[in-house]
């Protein structure tokens, strides 16, 4: 049996943005359907695993700033609300090296910016407190507004508050046809029926090109398949409890949380990987990026034991200048998207929520989006 369900608005991908733009725009009183492809909870997109690194150091567009904040603000209310644990104080560890500096400098301003004092470490105090390898000519601060985002239970958090607020969570229904109607109201088609609603916001995540082309947007990005690798903690008092992301390498950054997730293993990956398609993304060889990671252990971090311990995987969807899309459809003024976060979309969903539910209720949104326009990108055809 088919559905028919018709709507204020239906939001597409039930990612950490999509969930977000979902409860922001039930609780501005729209009747909201949540379509996800995938029964809910599933470890297939980009949203899922156990953390995330939140941070206030960015290495960004300085547009990434008010994002940042508001999702600070908003994520300890969500953990309010939701009774539980979703955010950890982690002080974020940020590494580079002399030849770095300039971009360590710019990273430590975006500190102080947000109201915070980085902390400048010298190598020799950073390799005793942390148990690191560090070089003589290494450069390190502390970024005291760090944290640790409980990925899961975010997501999870934000389903059930939207539900809590009447919002209509459809899983295991994918999309296969959208159409905007004569009166300018558009009609998402899949298997499982028909959602018809008066504006449309898209969160597909690493399926950002099929669905955008499904309303004639194409949307340059490279869909990444990340080795998530834990390493087993050999000296545990020269290991300190803190998250960290490393900058000294030209081929792209390497990042690390606590033990968290499982006792005694520490999350350590690189920041990109082979590009994948999103249905097939275990299907390759990931044999150069597990090594490159590896070597960067040995050298840098002789208190872990040089072979990961567990692989897991996710996905990145990345742009050519690794910064967000958050845009509008330029003909369908109903119809609004957010994609290609490249890595570092987890943090800022709740933002990134709330400036879509504005865009799709017709409002001018909180901040300035020229930097995350779609526009920007030459090539780009709609």
């Amino acid at each position: 049996m088919t559905e028919c369900i018709e709507a204020d608005v239906a939001v597409v991908g039930a990612g950490v943005h999509g969930s977000s733009a979902a409860l922001h725009l039930a609780r501005a009183g729209r009747k909201t359907v949540l379509l996800e492809q995938i029964t809910v909870p599933h470890s297939r997109g980009s949203s899922h695993g156990q953390t995330r690194i939140i941070r206030k150091t960015n290495f960004g567009t300085p547009a990434l700033a008010p994002l940042l904040e508001d999702s600070y603000r908003q994520w300890e209310a969500i953990q309010t609300e939701a009774e539980d644990v979703l955010l950890r104080p982690s002080p974020l560890l940020v590494l580079g090296t002399k030849e770095k500096e300039a971009l360590m400098e710019k990273m430590a301003k975006s500190v102080r910016e947000a109201g915070h004092a980085p902390q400048w470490l010298a190598p020799a105090h950073v390799n005793n407190m942390f148990g690191l390898g560090c070089g003589d000519d290494a450069m390190a601060f502390l970024d005291p507004s760090g944290g640790v985002l409980m990925a899961d239970k975010c997501v999870g958090a934000l389903q059930r508050l939207f539900r809590a607020a009447s919002g209509m969570l459809l899983d295991g229904w994918p999309v296969d046809e959208i159409k905007v109607e004569q009166d300018g109201s558009v009609e998402v088609k899949g298997q499982r029926g028909r959602v018809r609603a008066t504006s449309l916001v898209l969160c597909p995540g690493p399926w950002a090109v099929p669905l955008l082309a499904k309303i004639g947007v194409q949307i340059p990005v490279r869909v990444e398949r990340i080795s998530v690798l834990y390493w087993r903690v050999k000296d545990r008092q020269r290991t300190s409890p803190t998250s960290f992301v490393d900058v000294s390498d030209d081929r792209g950054h390497f990042y690390g949380l606590p033990d968290i997730e499982y006792p005694g293993l520490v999350k350590l990956c690189f920041h990109g990987g082979p590009e994948v398609h999103p249905d097939q993304r275990d299907e390759g060889d990931f044999t150069e990026i597990r090594e490159r990671v590896m070597l960067y252990v040995k050298e840098k971090f002789p208190c872990l034991d040089p072979q990961p311990a567990i692989e897991e995987s996710c996905m990145y969807t990345t742009t050519p200048d690794e910064e967000c899309v958050i845009d509008r459809h330029p003909k369908y003024k109903n119809i609004v998207f957010a994609a290609g976060f490249s890595g570092t979309g987890f943090k800022i969903g709740p933002a990134v929520g709330r400036i879509l539910c504005q865009l799709a209720l017709g409002h001018p949104p909180p901040c300035d989006l020229s930097a995350f326009s779609l526009s920007r990108f030459s090539k780009s055809k709609i």
